[in-house]
């Protein structure tokens, strides 16, 4: 499914001009090279943009995209036409540490990767008449790499050598580049393309029946990879080897992995998730409002303004509540436009596709729209990151922690077919809470949100309210109360001095798991308490008198009798009944 579909979405770039011609590719420049016609370098220019302001109003600046002849994917030594990196131009390298260029290096063999680059540059220009291409020839005959560790224009960008992509000019004439797609090098090698093009072999293209050869996956973070690989020999059939056991094969083979590498390329189209790259994109020749539309209700974007958001989520589950898809026609959106979002990791060889899941965008976004509504709590602040559910599932002290690609997975499955959460979300949730002692709008969000969609598909009523409920008699929720009002009771007998260990840190955990085993302590707790409270006058009475009715009433329909265990569920009902009591203890007042 997913090479088929990016073969797809390669006609609707192809339409739309963000693909390159075959035997190109884009790459990321930095700087320049201005040439003279006898081949000397009268400047290097950097060339690079501001890029539009951060939250902060800040700008940086920004490599420009050009396209040049494809780059060839390759280990050691290989250069390509029109090389663009300094090492290979120059034949030097930056010593950082005595601050001063050379050309001596055990490791990188720069000379070698010089001479390869003069060497194939200078054989494929042959017999080549333009101005800017003599220069070039020029400059490869007599560039001395060792006489020009001091050339003032290099010196210049010392410190950004390493990084530093470059092009070539021509003197006077900043318009006139090599890599002109009017050129004789472009023509050339859309030329070598058309020859190319007629390939001998018997492997018929599952998709379009074309012929060719493997190709990479380029923009991926830890270098170029491939999607298909059959590393065993027991997955070999026919005399092939290794990747040639697939039937993808070129030109189709170009077509999605171009579009995948400019998928990947593009910040409106994926983000990082620890070591996940998710790739998302609609089936439209402009997707930007879809791609916009999702990632900020995933949180992953911030170019929806937030109250526009939340009034955009409001309004779809009102739809969605009432039995009806949501209206998107305001926001110039077609829900029926097909919607595509992939999880990828990568290891030494290859991209490991975890998750693909397509439907209409309306669907998608119906099911996001739930997933944030179930997510709500009392004081949460909108709709809740992803990336922030996934944190909060972190332990503390672990700070090379990454989440498990299989959690992520079906997360995003749960979210995007709005089906149930996975149990191990839950798990991690209760366990993170009873570890940390820490109990915040988003662990509690993520327990309300796999409870209550747990009793949605078990048709049982839904427990949960996003507020304190008074209504509700589990015994858990009751116990988490409880507890939460024995922590205020505690708190407000020590107004006067920090609390080094409270209730809870003392007994969350084990009030949490087994409350019949300590609550019995936590209540001698609470009166002992509850006596200081008293002894403040009579503000401190009326105090006393709030707080023990709120105990006598949970204590009645709990009929003075603790749960001897609780179970998962009942261990994340528990917890949100601390929360819900807690946070009603500090919300502001209504205002008669």
């Amino acid at each position: 499914m997913l090479i088929k579909a990016l073969n797809e979405y390669y006609d609707i770039l192809a339409r739309n001009d963000k693909v390159c011609k075959d035997g190109f590719s884009r790459q990321n420049i930095t700087h320049m090279i201005m040439l003279r016609k006898d081949g000397t370098v009268s400047d290097i220019i950097n060339v690079e943009q501001e890029s539009e302001p951060d939250r902060k109003g800040k700008t940086k600046l920004q490599p420009i995209s050009v396209v040049l002849p494809r780059r060839i994917d390759a280990r050691g030594i290989a250069s390509n036409i029109i090389e663009h990196r300094g090492r290979y131009i120059f034949g030097l390298i930056y010593d950082k540490d005595n601050d001063v260029y050379t050309t001596n290096n055990d490791t990188d063999n720069v000379n070698q990767s010089h001479e390869v680059f003069v060497e194939k540059n200078l054989e494929f220009t042959e017999s080549m008449q333009s101005d800017i291409v003599i220069a070039y020839r020029n400059f490869m005959l007599n560039w001395n790499p060792s006489e020009e560790v001091n050339n003032e224009y290099l010196l210049n960008i010392k410190k950004y050598f390493d990084k530093s992509r470059f092009i070539f000019a021509l003197e006077g004439h900043p318009e006139i580049k090599l890599h002109d797609m009017d050129g004789e090098i472009s023509n050339k090698i859309a030329e070598l393309q058309k020859e190319s093009c007629t390939l001998q072999g018997n492997d018929i293209c599952s998709i379009t029946g074309e012929k060719g050869k493997f190709s990479d996956i380029h923009n991926v973070v830890n270098g170029n990879k491939k999607v298909v690989c059959a590393k065993n020999s027991a997955e070999w059939s026919y005399g092939k080897t290794k990747s040639s056991n697939s039937s993808i094969i070129e030109p189709t083979m170009k077509r999605y992995t171009d579009a995948l590498s400019i998928l990947m390329a593009d910040k409106k189209h994926n983000i990082y998730l620890d070591d996940m790259m998710v790739v998302f994109w609609a089936m439209s020749d402009d997707d930007s409002k879809e791609t916009d539309l999702f990632a900020s209700m995933l949180g992953f974007d911030d170019k929806i303004d937030a109250d526009e958001m939340n009034g955009i989520l409001l309004k779809s589950l009102n739809d969605v509540n009432q039995g009806k898809s949501p209206d998107l026609t305001e926001l110039n959106i077609d829900k029926n436009v097909e919607f595509y979002i992939v999880g990828f990791t990568t290891n030494i060889s290859r991209l490991a596709q975890k998750f693909i899941y397509r439907d209409k965008f309306g669907n998608i976004f119906s099911h996001i729209a739930r997933h944030q509504s179930d997510m709500m709590i009392i004081n949460s602040k909108g709709n809740i990151p992803m990336w922030l559910i996934f944190q909060e599932l972190r332990p503390p002290k672990n700070k090379d922690y990454k989440t498990p690609p299989p959690l992520m997975a079906s997360v995003f499955g749960a979210i995007i077919n709005g089906t149930r959460y996975p149990e191990s979300l839950l798990e991690n949730a209760v366990r993170r809470v009873k570890t940390d002692k820490s109990v915040n709008y988003v662990r509690v969000g993520i327990i309300k949100a796999c409870i209550n969609r747990k009793d949605r598909y078990s048709k049982n009523k839904e427990e949960i309210k996003m507020a304190l409920d008074i209504e509700n008699n589990n015994q858990a929720y009751l116990c988490g109360r409880l507890l939460a009002v024995a922590e205020k009771i505690q708190r407000e007998s020590n107004k006067e001095k920090k609390l080094n260990r409270t209730i809870k840190d003392t007994y969350f955990s084990s009030a949490c798991a087994n409350p019949a085993k300590v609550f019995p302590n936590i209540i001698k707790l609470q009166q002992y308490h509850l006596e200081k409270i008293k002894k403040n006058g009579e503000n401190g009475v009326q105090h006393a008198v709030r707080y023990s009715k709120i105990v006598s009433e949970i204590m009645d329909k709990i009929n003075y009798e603790f749960p001897k265990t609780l179970p998962l569920d009942e261990q994340g009902k528990f917890i949100v009944g601390f929360y819900h009591q807690e946070q009603d203890f500090y919300k502001k007042k209504e205002t008669k």
